[in-house]
């Protein structure tokens, strides 16, 4: 397959690693954490201030 425009070897920024963090893995652990205290934060702030 030396037409797959998508081949490391034609494409070599598909190898980069991602800008932070150093892995793919490490920044959607980020994002769903920030997420799951963000969601923890809202339900506090619901049940503390409700009227």
């Amino acid at each position: 397959m030396t037409n797959d425009p998508t081949s490391p070897q034609e494409r070599p920024e598909l190898e980069d690693a991602p800008p932070i963090l150093g892995s793919w893995k490490r920044i959607y652990i980020l994002v769903l954490s920030v997420l799951a205290v963000q969601l923890a934060l809202y339900a506090w702030l619901s049940w503390n201030f409700a009227p």
